[in-house]
């Protein structure tokens, strides 16, 4: 395993924290990002602005996101080994361990071929290669170091098989399993139990509420039995009241709480620009997202997924807003993994924000 990148000044403003350890069970893939003005109609060609060939896949995204947030990241996946170097030392770069990431012989990697119009719209199309032949011995390795207090974060990227497996080890041994539900399950072979967080947005969650029959169930408090590892902060009297309480439930709302009830874990679902919704516990409420100019959306949701990950032992408040910051950060600059933010941009914008009290007052 690569050495884990050292703790800077920023942790230590936090205090003498644990960092949280991450293993993330994923995609990695060559990204090739085009840049156009707008999207071609069927039969249509248009002129590229840019190109560019980089680290992409969702896994990858999210592994690099949670290092430079100050976990201590280890990634499981899959690379060909005809052209996986440079994927691997790009996460080596991160501080991102890739001893549990197979080079396949005979196999590409996995490729993005990623758009982007002047909007900041993306339209990505994935070519799969060595994410579907993760072997469940580099899943089964990895998980034996696991404990309480680590994170186990999946997509949707790699067989579900492999995130099942995954999921079912990480619960075993104590730690907390997150599932980014994206892209959206086509269909309810792809879906992965086990979990204790669900992060999707609206699109994905409308996607499971179809898959799970959620949308037809009542939304009534979370059912979760109290036996799973925190995998995010019960809100309570420690500060970590909801940043935003949901006084008029929206179709969404409904939605975030069917699932909850439908799958018996924790839900947040980001809204872009609109910041998130969670039911956490049973609590439920909005996050606002910073106001930004976006040039690339293409791995917001990673940045979000990866932060909150590795912020697991902040109260659920501050979670959610260092992991929204650091994605308003993310669109604001072009690319897949170049543009997650590292944690001291991060804490600067997040000093930068108005009080709590100032800031439930001007969301509502």
């Amino acid at each position: 395993m690569s050495t884990p990148i050292a703790p800077s000044s920023s942790a230590a403003a936090d205090g003498d924290r644990r960092r949280t350890r991450v293993l993330v069970v994923g995609s990695v893939n060559i990204d090739d990002a085009v840049r156009v003005q707008r999207f071609p109609g069927p039969g249509e060609t248009v002129g590229a602005r840019s190109a560019d060939t980089a680290l992409g896949g969702k896994g990858a995204n999210q592994a690099v996101a949670a290092a430079r947030a100050g976990a201590e990241v280890r990634m499981v996946g899959a690379v060909g080994a005809g052209d996986g170097g440079p994927l691997l030392a790009a996460l080596d770069a991160d501080g991102v361990g890739t001893a549990g990431v197979a080079r396949l012989d005979g196999v590409p990697s996995g490729r993005a071929f990623v758009f982007i119009d002047d909007a900041a719209e993306n339209s990505i199309v994935v070519v799969a290669g060595a994410n579907r032949a993760i072997p469940d011995a580099a899943v089964q390795e990895a998980c034996r170091t696991l404990g309480p207090g680590d994170v186990v974060l999946l997509q949707n990227e790699v067989p579900a098989a492999t995130s099942r497996l995954a999921a079912g080890l990480a619960r075993e041994a104590g730690a907390a399993v997150v599932w980014n539900a994206a892209p959206a399950p086509e269909s309810s072979e792809e879906l992965v139990d086990g979990h204790d967080l669900l992060l999707v947005n609206e699109h994905e969650l409308g996607r499971l509420a179809t898959l799970l029959g959620a949308a037809d169930i009542p939304p009534a408090l979370n059912s979760n039995s109290g036996t799973r590892p925190a995998a995010v902060p019960r809100t309570g009297s420690e500060g970590t009241a909801p940043i935003r309480p949901t006084g008029i439930e929206t179709p969404v709302d409904r939605l975030v709480a069917a699932v909850a009830a439908a799958t018996g874990a924790d839900v947040i679902c980001t809204l872009g620009a609109e910041g998130a919704v969670y039911r956490v516990g049973g609590e439920t409420g909005r996050a606002a997202a910073r106001r930004v100019e976006a040039v690339d959306t293409t791995a917001a949701g990673d940045t979000f997924a990866g932060y909150f990950a590795a912020l697991a032992e902040l109260p659920l408040r501050e979670r959610l807003r260092r992991a929204l910051d650091a994605a308003s950060l993310a669109v604001t600059r072009p690319g897949a993994s170049a543009s997650i933010p590292h944690r001291d941009e991060v804490r600067r914008l997040n000093a930068e924000r108005p009080t709590a009290a100032t800031e439930r007052n001007t969301t509502r």
